[in-house]
């Protein structure tokens, strides 16, 4: 599983996402939001009403914002004001060094990308510390390694097939309210998605949408379980996902 500190990355994506109310978040901002987290200091991750917090930010980027896209000039706009307005002990001076979403690498921008799809999926539903663990490792890795067979990552074709991706994470999190019972999104608020639930999501939404890229088996916990740099086969149809 992941460290404590990955984990709360994860979580602290998902909360900031279900403050937005289902908005989708830009690179730009996915990237300045990524970095901000990470220079947090690691304490705050059990801190009390920190994630709280996070979901207020997201509601006042939501007002700020337009077009369903969290751009980077409204996430910092509320993150500045939430600073101003609460102090916290534990957190970075304001404002961030300039240019702080050019120090989050690609692969940490487009995984926000994933987390806030996740959340949009799940309506107002929680993530358990755990499951945000196996999220982080299951995806993360899965987001950069190269399949064998294919000469390269998820990555590599986000551009083309970044949309498609993104809507099967967003399925993952419409599953997790199925597998919990809940077909309400107002009546999930004080849910929180557990490790189980997530993975059962997360294997049916792989299972039934296959494509080059997606992971083998649901569920193989093998070192190398997505068959990449190891030379492991993988049954994943060819099917590609659309753009």
């Amino acid at each position: 599983m992941s460290g404590t500190r990955d984990a709360f990355l994860v979580q602290s994506l998902f909360a900031t996402a279900r403050g937005t109310g289902g908005m989708r978040i830009s690179r730009e901002a996915s990237a300045w939001l990524s970095a901000w987290l990470m220079e947090t200091k690691p304490g705050l991750a059990q801190h009390q009403g920190f994630l709280a917090k996070l979901q207020e930010l997201g509601e006042r980027a939501r007002g700020t914002g337009s077009g369903g896209v969290l751009r980077l000039e409204d996430l910092v706009a509320a993150v500045g004001q939430a600073e101003l307005d609460a102090a916290c002990p534990g957190c970075t001076a304001w404002p961030p060094p300039a240019g702080l979403e050019m120090e989050a690498p690609l692969e940490d921008a487009v995984f926000g990308q994933i987390v806030f799809a996740l959340a949009r999926g799940a309506g107002n539903a929680r993530l358990s510390l755990d499951a945000c663990a196996w999220f982080h490792d299951r995806y993360a890795a899965w987001l950069t390694a190269t399949k064998l067979e294919l000469g390269a990552s998820p990555l590599e074709v986000w551009g083309t097939m970044g949309n498609g991706f993104l809507s099967r994470f967003k399925a993952i999190g419409e599953g997790v309210r199925s597998v919990t019972g809940v077909s309400s999104v107002s009546s999930v608020s004080n849910t929180e998605i557990s490790l189980q639930e997530l993975q059962a999501s997360a294997w049916e939404v792989e299972a039934e949408s296959p494509c080059s890229y997606c992971p083998i088996e649901p569920g193989v916990q093998d070192e190398d379980a997505f068959g990449w740099n190891a030379g492991l086969s993988s049954r994943s149809l060819r099917v590609e996902l659309p753009a």
